[in-house]
């Protein structure tokens, strides 16, 4: 892994001049533009001034009456410029109200979709559903959907749950997402859908409201391993949050098949106690895996803070021998994806 240290956020004057311009009557030029030209005009060079690869719209908003989302549109690289973006934003009145993904549509029914020329009644989407650990594979028909090219169809599915779910809900419990062009049976709709992601939500958010951890065991190059990791395990969740700093820490207390004894998982639950509170919502531990001594601790940061240099500082005097910090910019959090459940 690459070593980092703390870096510039270079969006950050740019988010600045948006949201200046946007309270010093940017926000009603675009109340009043024409929706189909004017509001292009407006907002397209000032959010690609933020960065090129975010996109935006206007939606109707719950609680006010317009909602502006900027969002990274998929794309994980962009995901914490959006999340800073909307930490920036102004609190919200009767007529503006600000979102960083795009959130789900009021109703199903009656809802159309227009995709490349084509129209898609979301009432006529039919979903089935299979659990696969801690995510739901999706696969997707409407009877329009043959109509689309192959190659177009994927995109379909993706607006289609985009709008039923939000952005955020999609990306972070939604996992394989194939179209089909026949029925899948024993199909339900996208209000269903609704239902299965809100009740795989609610099973790992635990009464505090944080994530719940799952337990994961293995075997690895240094033989068995025992894991633990928080669900969802996904950078959707916490997009700010888009450096990977890997703690690498030894002990001497294990068993023959070199995983921790009870002594040493008390000490090292101390460690990442400790680490977490060195943090200061700057980041958060994520998962550990064991093995042969060593004990990995991964944690995500926000990466235009000072938390990996926290962190190591947090670490010295480590009595078992010299604990390794490595960090990487990993806005995607691929750096974990063999310990989602």
């Amino acid at each position: 892994m690459a070593l980092f240290g703390k870096r510039r956020d270079t969006s950050g004057d740019a988010i600045d001049a948006f949201w200046s311009w946007w309270s010093d009557g940017g926000s009603g030029q675009v109340a009043m533009a024409d929706p189909e030209t004017g509001t292009v005009a407006l907002l397209d060079p000032r959010v690609h001034a933020i960065d090129e690869r975010l996109a935006w719209e206007i939606a109707p908003g719950s609680a006010a009456a317009h909602l502006l989302v900027v969002t990274a549109d998929g794309d994980p690289e962009v995901r914490a410029v959006a999340r800073r973006w909307l930490a920036a934003a102004p609190q919200a009145d009767f007529v503006w109200s600000y979102a960083d993904s795009r959130q789900p549509a009021t109703t199903i029914d009656g809802r159309v979709l227009k995709f490349d020329g084509h129209e898609f009644d979301l009432g006529a989407v039919q979903v089935g559903v299979r659990r696969s650990g801690s995510r739901v594979d999706v696969t997707v028909y409407h009877p329009r959907l043959a109509d689309v090219a192959e190659d177009q169809r994927l995109g379909v599915c993706f607006v289609a749950l985009d709008t039923a779910l939000g952005e955020e809900m999609t990306e972070t419990w939604i996992g394989e997402l194939q179209p089909v062009t026949t029925p899948p049976l024993d199909g339900f709709g996208l209000t269903g859908l609704r239902a299965v992601v809100r009740d795989l939500r609610e099973e790992f958010t635990g009464d505090d409201g944080r994530p719940r951890w799952i337990t994961l065991q293995g075997t690895g190059p240094r033989g068995p391993v025992t894991a633990g990791a928080q669900v969802p395990l996904a950078a959707a969740s916490a997009p700010q949050l888009d450096q990977h700093i890997v703690v690498a820490v030894p002990y001497r207390g294990h068993n023959d098949n070199g995983l921790p004894s009870a002594a040493a998982l008390t000490e090292l639950e101390r460690l990442k106690q400790h680490v977490t509170d060195r943090l200061e919502e700057q980041g958060r531990v994520v998962a550990h895996e064991c093995s042969g001594g060593v004990c990995l601790v991964h944690v995500y940061a926000d990466g235009t803070t000072p938390a990996a240099d926290q962190i190591k500082a947090a670490v010295t005097g480590w009595p078992d021998g010299t604990v390794k910090v490595d960090v990487e910019s990993d806005p995607g959090w691929s750096g974990v994806a063999h310990l989602r459940g």
